[in-house]
């Protein structure tokens, strides 16, 4: 059940911190939570950037903490399904009541500054951190886990001193704030490097490596490199049961993971990594940590239906690399919808031989107008694509086909409501009010 209070907090931050709306710079965080008494210090906190893999790595590093002992905090973004999957106590989702109490505590704060200018005034994602920051000290945690939300350098988690950062990948994403090239983008992301605290890098471009590593050696960090430190060997690919072996200064064999996808190997490894450099490792932990550890809407089966997002060319490739991997020789039916500023071509081109059939929606956003232009292009790559605008008619439609995998890709939008209307048979309030 959604509290009134619950819903109108959500409104205040909504509609008053405009959610799409970024600020680079940390001097309104340091601000803020300087106001706050700096409920930030005296956490060991893991601090994961990456093109790709952070969510996974973060998530994987939470885990593996609870389950040796310590209490820890997640902080993580964005959301799909309800803004409370930010914010992580003990690996689980914390309650409404503590949501309304941190952004209560935060408000207090922000209003001050938001009297100061416009330039003063802390964004959406800021309110978050700040948020996060307090949960953290109000449960007296003794580690938090801490994906990055942009870049690094100037993102607002970077006020932390980490005991260990972690940089999982770098590739060309969000150019127009990061930079043009995988050099630029490795710059910003070794920004959460720290002084004499260590970092764990995955495989990337050997340009980005050697920019991380003179970072690194700038701030006296040693640098630890996946291939060359530690590495992980596949044992089993099954849904929902994968197994992998880890070589670092421990071995670790018959790791059974739940996240799914050849992917995971290498964020298995940089979190396993992350944690054996700063803590004493308790195979038996490790083991329960990532047999547990999940992430909603990342190659999840939801009551019959696969959920992933593809909403890029490389999140597609990896998309359509498991489909092959778990469900070889079967017939697959998609719902897919995708917002309209990303490479619908790039994306449609990888996935939609893939499929038997693919009924193209709309996706819930503002952002997804040209919904017969996405349809158009899945044409070029599918012979049998179905035009249905209304999503939650697409997926009723797709539940009824004979195939024998149904899936719904696209937008992580899209996914985060089909999720919930799966799993209740209506889309929550909290939902409607977020929009997209």
């Amino acid at each position: 059940m959604i509290s009134a209070t619950f819903l109108d907090t959500l409104k205040y931050l909504y509609f008053t911190r405009p959610y799409n709306t970024m600020k680079l710079g940390l001097f309104r965080i340091e601000n803020l939570l300087s106001r706050m008494g700096n409920p930030h210090s005296g956490v060991k906190y893991f601090h994961v950037t990456g093109s790709n893999g952070k969510g996974s790595v973060t998530t994987f590093l939470e885990y593996l903490t609870y389950h040796h002992g310590h209490n820890v905090t997640g902080f993580y973004s964005p959301h799909l399904s309800t803004i409370l999957e930010r914010f992580h106590y003990n690996t689980q989702n914390i309650s409404q009541e503590e949501f309304v109490e941190a952004a209560f505590e935060v408000k207090k704060h922000a209003e001050e500054m938001d009297k100061l200018g416009e330039e003063f005034s802390p964004s959406f994602f800021e309110y978050m951190t700040a948020m996060y920051f307090y949960i953290t000290k109000k449960k007296n945690a003794e580690y938090g886990s801490v994906e990055v939300g942009l870049g690094g350098r100037f993102d607002s988690t970077n006020v932390i001193i980490p005991e260990i950062s972690v940089i999982c990948t770098v590739s060309l994403e969000h150019t127009n704030v990061l930079g043009n090239t995988v050099e630029q983008i490795a710059f910003e992301k070794a920004g959460i490097i720290k002084e004499k605290k260590p970092v764990v890098v995955g495989l990337m471009a050997d340009s980005a490596l050697e920019v991380i590593r003179q970072i690194a050696k700038q701030k006296n960090s040693k640098v630890y490199e996946y291939g060359k430190d530690f590495y992980v060997e596949p044992v089993q690919f099954s849904f929902n049961e994968n197994v992998y072996d880890y070589y670092g200064d421990t071995t670790i064999k018959g790791i059974k993971v739940r996240l799914n996808g050849k992917h995971q190997l290498y964020n298995v490894g940089l979190a396993l990594k992350a944690f054996e450099v700063t803590h004493r490792i308790n195979e038996k932990a490790v083991k329960k940590a990532f047999e547990e550890a999940f992430i909603p809407g990342r190659f999840e089966m939801v009551n019959g239906v696969v959920l992933d997002g593809s909403h890029n060319p490389q999140a597609a490739e990896k998309f359509a690399e498991n489909l092959d991997l778990y469900f070889p020789g079967k017939r697959r039916a998609s719902v897919f919808g995708i917002v309209d500023d990303k490479d619908k071509e790039g994306v449609l081109k990888v996935i939609a031989p893939k499929f038997d059939l693919i009924i193209v929606t709309k996706p819930p956003s503002k952002r997804a107008e040209k919904v017969a232009e996405t349809y158009e292009i899945a044409k070029r790559y599918n012979p049998n694509v179905i035009l249905e605008p209304d999503y939650i008619r697409a997926v009723d439609l797709l539940k009824e086909t004979d195939e024998d995998v149904k899936f719904v890709t696209g937008s992580f939008y899209l996914v985060g409501y089909v999720r919930d209307y799966l799993l209740n048979g209506k889309i929550s309030e909290e939902l409607t009010i977020g929009g997209a």
